[in-house]
């Protein structure tokens, strides 16, 4: 992997949590029944038929996303190349657009339409695209890009490398490459992570990195099958997420008995 560059993305995912706040929870707006949620900051390859989770780290409430993000592109620098790094508006803060800077990545992510946003709209309100270089957001320069998409909504982007105008609605299909990772969480979610009502992080968390393990071990399983019966990888999985945990449980009932 380490002789290709790679696409990736970061997200925080949100486990909700219910019961009395604890200091390892986060706060959150309600969601799904809850305003707490145990997080995690996680980066995924998002390429198709490759979509492994490649770092995690736990996010607690006094933690600097900016600190979490610089430590987790160390570490994923270290393993493999980047070509992109996608991130949501989540991600929207001048310290992570200097950590993505500082490490010399690509990075494409949408951007909150605030004041000085709102004006570059109404200026591109007659281009199919429009790319504003330099743009100033909070004292960072980074490059402003507002596209039409095909259903005819004005979106906008904040990158940090050169854009042609004329190609600019490109961006658009590129950013969506990160959207693939959201129907792996719910496998992961839904087919991988033990269920559980305990207080103790430290379960918690085990449960959460033991569910990415298994997560990677479907995605690297249905690679083999992919080169074994068609000699390539597939994009979309031959073996579903719920029949590998349903192959995974039958192992266990031959191992145990």
């Amino acid at each position: 992997m380490k002789n290709r560059s790679h696409d990736v993305a970061y997200d925080i995912h949100k486990i909700p949590y219910f019961g009395k706040k604890t200091s390892f929870t986060c706060g959150d707006k309600y969601e799904r029944g809850t305003c707490e949620f145990i997080e995690f900051l996680t980066c995924s390859i998002v390429e198709e038929g490759r979509r492994f989770i490649i770092d995690v780290i736990p996010i607690h409430p006094a933690f600097d996303l900016s600190m979490l993000m610089d430590r987790s592109l160390t570490k994923v620098r270290q393993k493999i190349k980047i070509n992109h790094v996608f991130c949501d508006r989540g991600f929207n803060r001048v310290k992570i657009f200097k950590v993505l800077k500082n490490h010399c990545v690509k990075f494409l992510m949408p951007m909150v339409r605030n004041p000085s946003v709102k004006s570059a709209f109404d200026e591109a309100e007659f281009s199919k695209s429009k790319v504003f270089n330099n743009f100033k957001v909070g004292g960072e320069k980074v490059n402003l890009i507002i596209v039409y998409a095909e259903d005819g909504v004005k979106h906008a982007f904040v990158c940090n490398f050169e854009v042609e105008e004329e190609k600019a609605q490109a961006l658009y299909s590129l950013y969506s490459k990160r959207w693939g990772i959201e129907t792996g969480y719910r496998n992961l979610d839904h087919d991988f992570r033990p269920r559980t009502t305990t207080r103790n992080y430290n379960i918690r968390l085990f449960y959460f990195l033991f569910s990415c393990c298994l997560y990677n071990l479907w995605v690297l399983v249905n690679i083999c099958v992919g080169l074994t019966v068609h000699g390539r990888i597939k994009e979309k999985p031959i073996i579903t997420a719920k029949l590998f945990a349903i192959l995974l449980y039958m192992v266990k009932l031959d191992y145990s008995t």
